[in-house]
């Protein structure tokens, strides 16, 4: 409670990562069951969001050095949005693939810039103790979020449970969108 900055991140960033797990069982029945895609087509989705994924993590650094770690958490965060609700959206195997190589651009910026922001916020010489309980709470959301997911699935569907985590990953970027207009 001593360091206002960690809690906030932490728990804006606990929202993003449930956001986040969420959609993780939900992605892949989606594919199976609403859009009737092929082993080999569901590889090709991973692939290419995996691929970009990596294309990202040489663009991310260079972004971040010319615009900031605060734009790079901001765009990512809400480019993230897009996966999910542009999924739900569609049954279209080919546009699903499009969708896969954006999030795979956001992700890599998302993986970079979290750490980086984090370690912003933790008090000289607690980085183990800081980071420690930074990563149980994303564990934690990585656990309960899937559940909730699956909860949500059989509640409104696969679709509406992809917009939910459309909603709550736009939730966590407005929550860090309001953090960054008070610095």
């Amino acid at each position: 409670r001593s360091n206002p900055a960690f809690v906030s991140f932490t728990s804006k960033r606990f929202v993003y990562f449930s956001a986040l797990a969420l959609s993780a069982p939900i992605l892949p029945l989606y594919l199976v069951r609403e859009v009737g895609a092929s082993d080999s087509q569901i590889g090709s989705i991973n692939m290419i969001f995996t691929l970009v994924m990596l294309v990202g993590y040489f663009l991310w650094p260079w972004v971040s050095k010319r615009r900031g770690g605060r734009f790079v958490l901001l765009a990512t965060t809400l480019g993230m949005v897009l996966y999910p609700a542009l999924t739900a959206t569609t049954r279209h195997v080919e546009s699903i693939m499009i969708f896969a190589g954006v999030a795979g651009l956001f992700q890599s910026g998302l993986d970079l810039v979290f750490f980086d922001e984090l370690l912003k916020t933790i008090p000289a010489g607690y980085s183990a103790t800081f980071v420690s309980l930074a990563q149980s709470m994303q564990y934690l959301s990585i656990i309960i979020a899937p559940l909730v997911g699956t909860w949500l699935a059989d509640s409104f569907g696969l679709g509406g449970a992809l917009l939910v985590s459309a909603g709550l990953r736009l939730l966590g970027f407005l929550l860090f969108l309001k953090a960054d207009k008070h610095k």
